[in-house]
C-alpha cells in the first residue's frame, strides 16, 4: 500500500478460523455447464484498489468537498462507504437453493476472482450489458485515465459477490437476495472450455 504507512508504523490484523462440515462445503465441484452466474451488488470499492484511488485523488487534487457529478452524495462519502457483507445472505441461500459455487469479488476484480470458483474444463461467460457500473468507477477511470482492462482487474465495478446456481433455481435465488435486502441479477452462464481457452469471456479485456 504505497504511501499509506509512514516510517516506523505497521498494520496489525486479526483473523478467525471457522469449521464447516464436509457435506456443507461449497467448493465449486458441483458446477456444471449451463449453471447461471448471479451477481450481487457491491456497496462501493470494498477496500480494494485504494492505492490507485489515492493516487488518482492526489493527481486531480480532490478534497472533502469534491462532488461526484449527477450523484446525491459526495465523492468522499462514496469512497468511504463500508464494505457490504454477504454472510447472512449466503446462510439464507443455503437454506433455499443449491449453491454450486460462490466467489467474493475482491482485489483483482471479476477476471481474477470468479474463475477460481470454477472446476477445470469450465469457463464463465459474462454479459456486461446486464448492469450499469456505479458512477464512482467511471469517475475514477476518467480522472485517472485508467485503461479499461486495468479497471476490471482492480475494482469490483459494482459486483461484490457471485453465486453459481442451477438454471432452474436462478429465479428463486434472486428472490432470496431481494428478501435479504441485496440487489442481484443474472449476469452470465457457465460454459464448457477447452484447454487453452480463456477462463472468463465477455469482459472488455
Amino acid at each position: 500500500m504505497p504511501g499509506f504507512y509512514p516510517a516506523g508504523r505497521y498494520d496489525l490484523a486479526g483473523f478467525c478460523v471457522a469449521v464447516v462440515e464436509e457435506e456443507d462445503r461449497v467448493d465449486g465441484s458441483r458446477i456444471r455447464p449451463g449453471d447461471r452466474i448471479l451477481a450481487v451488488a457491491s456497496s462501493g470499492v470494498h477496500s480494494n484498489g485504494f492505492s490507485l484511488v489515492r493516487r488518482i485523488l492526489e493527481a486531480c487534487q480532490a478534497d472533502l468537498s469534491s462532488p461526484l457529478t449527477g450523484q446525491d452524495t459526495s465523492l468522499i462519502s462514496m469512497l468511504l462507504e463500508p464494505t457490504q457483507l454477504y454472510v447472512s445472505l449466503v446462510a439464507a441461500l443455503m437454506q433455499s437453493v443449491s449453491l454450486h459455487g460462490m466467489a467474493h469479488i475482491t482485489g483483482g476484480g471479476l477476471p481474477e476472482n470468479l474463475p477460481r470458483a470454477l472446476p477445470d474444463g469450465l469457463r464463465a461467460h459474462i454479459d456486461t450489458a446486464t448492469w450499469r457500473r456505479p458512477a464512482l468507477f467511471d469517475w475514477l477511470q476518467d480522472r485517472g485515465a485508467v485503461p479499461e482492462a486495468d479497471l476490471w482487474n482492480t475494482f469490483n465495478l459494482g459486483v461484490g459477490f457471485c453465486l453459481v446456481v442451477p438454471a432452474t433455481e436462478a429465479e428463486r435465488a434472486l428472490n432470496v437476495c431481494t428478501q435479504e435486502g441485496h440487489r442481484a441479477w443474472d449476469m452470465g452462464v457457465v460454459e464448457e472450455a477447452a484447454a487453452g481457452d480463456a477462463v472468463i469471456t465477455g469482459l472488455p479485456l
